[in-house]
């Protein structure tokens, strides 16, 4: 909710189209921008009397359709009230990160048993391994611990415990059915390159993606990608890598020119 373009709308006109949202489709997952940053919570409250999480839920008919983007201010008491309701947040760490716009109560939302994915909110990054790096990085900070993230797995491994929440969560947020390499499931992976420095000579794939977050040096770890049975990253480059460089080039030098 973004109340900074919204105040000549009243309350009511916006719960009405939200739900008129909800009925174009009735199994479409539905994304909205929420509690990003503080500015955007007080102005919430000026206008509506409640913080954008409170208003919603308390207004919509919030679900396991719903993903949270950002929700990075949130109080516990919204937390744990957002998380029964099944909805994913949508974390971009990456850009929070560059907007300051703060850091997401992971561990309040996780012993809440909330649901999460990894997205990207804008060009700053766009790298799965850099999200959940700066997520868990983040999570230090916030709360002088380390290894915060494991907590939501078994696994002693932060990278496989992030990964294994990451996965179904980002399924979700995009209203699909995930359950990995299994008859009748959508032929989609990724393969890590065990010759690249930062894996060679580790001993277990759990290590490897641990450095592939972790010790990547700025730099992918990524072999090979297949999406529905085709490959579309090899030995690490795109296959539309030379077309898409060639039209950033010329995206950014028109730019630059309408600028000047």
């Amino acid at each position: 909710l973004a109340p900074h373009s919204l105040r000549a709308v009243p309350p009511s006109a916006l719960k009405a189209a939200l739900a008129g949202m909800q009925a174009i489709d009735a199994t479409a997952p539905i994304h909205i921008h929420i509690a990003e940053q503080r500015k955007e919570v007080d102005d919430c409250i000026a206008w509506s009397g409640a913080s954008p999480v409170q208003w919603l839920l308390e207004h919509t008919d919030v679900n396991d359709r719903w993903c949270l983007v950002h929700a990075t201010h949130m109080s516990d008491s919204e937390s744990s009230r957002a998380a029964r309701t099944g909805a994913v947040v949508g974390l971009c760490p990456t850009t929070e990160a560059n907007l300051g716009d703060g850091i997401f109560k992971t561990k309040t939302w996780t012993e809440a048993h909330g649901r999460w994915g990894i997205g990207s909110d804008s060009h700053i990054a766009v790298n799965a391994a850099s999200e959940l790096q700066l997520l868990e990085y983040s999570q230090r900070l916030r709360t002088g611990e380390r290894n915060v993230m494991t907590t939501m797995h078994t696994s002693p491994h932060v990278a496989t415990a992030m990964t294994l929440a990451a996965v179904p969560g980002g399924a979700q947020a995009c209203g699909r059915d995930v359950a990995g390499l299994h008859l009748g499931q959508q032929a989609d992976w990724i393969e890590l390159d065990p010759n690249h420095h930062a894996l060679v000579h580790l001993p277990t794939p759990a290590h490897m993606l641990d450095a592939h977050v972790f010790a990547g040096d700025g730099k992918s770890t990524i072999g090979n990608v297949v999406r529905a049975g085709r490959v579309v990253v090899q030995r690490g480059k795109s296959m539309q890598h030379d077309t898409a460089r060639a039209k950033f080039i010329t995206a950014r030098r028109a730019l630059l020119a309408n600028m000047a």
